[in-house]
């Protein structure tokens, strides 16, 4: 209870002096996985053979993700591309490690002058290569942190930055539930673009994840971006300003997968804030809905998901996951 105590000091020091802001590097909260884009885009507490989650979340490695390799991509919105890569090693006793890393091209952009003439076109894209350790000080406890090298490119403009996430996991292995506090992208530019420093884009998350006792489901709620109340469009669809009960719905994301203990899942969720920001006046649109499945055949797991934006707007993601240790059974 000491180290709980201790560590929770720590993540207060974080918050306090942590910058917050979406002004830059907004790649960094792009869903992991196919698999968390499923389940509404945000879960930051399945704990189990899925490497990619310790992306967002170091304090979710764990005995089943030693070895366990996880590639993930994407054609995401406007023609650009993404894409995801994280390992996993157990160091026994409690001591486990991640690598990963995280590249977003943008794909060819039109130049365009002050008059906007397009004057031929360029290239943008953002890369974060980090590290994750976690350690299992007790039978339910978790602490986790990571540091990524955050470079974006802009046409001839450069930026760095160093980057920061650390967690806390409760992991109830009888009652099958977990908790977890992550604390994302804190830290500084090294480099900016333009002479400015920006703000990274700082946020503070909970989530819970619940397997069901007498029904193969798995429940996942998150609240997300809790370093500050208000993260809702000014206006509805209506035009009319947006309440205080609207304001605490969009910080929650909601995820359930069928059969997750299973070789094949389904994969629903519902990201709250999407739901309301693409919504469209007196149409039904679907936006912020999610689906996806997963399927295990040998040593491989494919996970595909397909996230709902807006009418016009619809993403799929596919990620491929393979277990690299000789000892596990296929």
């Amino acid at each position: 209870m000491k180290k709980i105590i201790i560590f929770s000091l720590f993540l207060s020091g974080i918050v306090s002096y942590a910058q917050t802001g979406t002004n830059v590097y907004p790649f960094l909260n792009v869903p992991v996985s196919a698999r968390q884009a499923a389940l509404g885009g945000d879960a930051i507490s399945i704990r189990d053979y899925d490497v990619s989650f310790a992306i967002a979340n170091p304090a979710l490695l764990n005995k089943d993700s030693d070895k366990q390799l996880s590639v993930n991509a994407t054609a995401y919105l406007a023609d650009s591309k993404y894409g995801t890569i994280a390992y996993a090693k157990d160091f026994d006793n409690g001591h486990m490690a991640t690598i990963n890393a995280r590249y977003m091209s943008y794909g060819s952009i039109p130049r365009t002058d002050e008059s906007g003439f397009q004057d031929g076109e360029f290239k943008a894209s953002d890369v974060a290569i980090g590290a994750g350790y976690a350690y299992q000080f007790e039978e339910d406890w978790t602490i986790g942190g990571g540091l990524n090298f955050v470079t974006s490119k802009i046409d001839n403009y450069t930026s760095s930055a160093i980057s920061g996430t650390a967690g806390i996991t409760y992991h109830n292995k009888k009652n099958k539930e977990v908790l977890s506090l992550v604390l994302r992208n804190f830290g500084f530019q090294l480099k900016s673009f333009n002479g400015t420093r920006e703000n990274l884009p700082f946020r503070v998350d909970v989530g819970y994840t619940k397997i069901l006792k007498n029904f193969p489901l798995a429940i996942t709620i998150t609240a997300h971006d809790l370093q500050q109340f208000n993260i809702s469009s000014e206006y509805n669809t209506e035009g009319q300003k947006v309440n205080a009960g609207r304001k605490i719905a969009d910080h929650f994301s909601l995820g359930a997968e069928l059969f997750p203990e299973k070789n094949f899942n389904i994969r629903l969720g519902y990201n709250v804030k999407r739901g309301n920001d693409m919504a469209v006046a007196d149409q039904r649109n679907f936006s912020g809905l999610s689906g996806g499945f997963g399927i295990k055949v040998s040593r491989f797991r494919i996970d595909y998901a397909h996230i709902r934006y807006h009418n016009s707007s619809n993403v799929n993601q596919i990620g491929v996951s393979m277990d690299l240790s000789s000892h596990r059974g296929e």
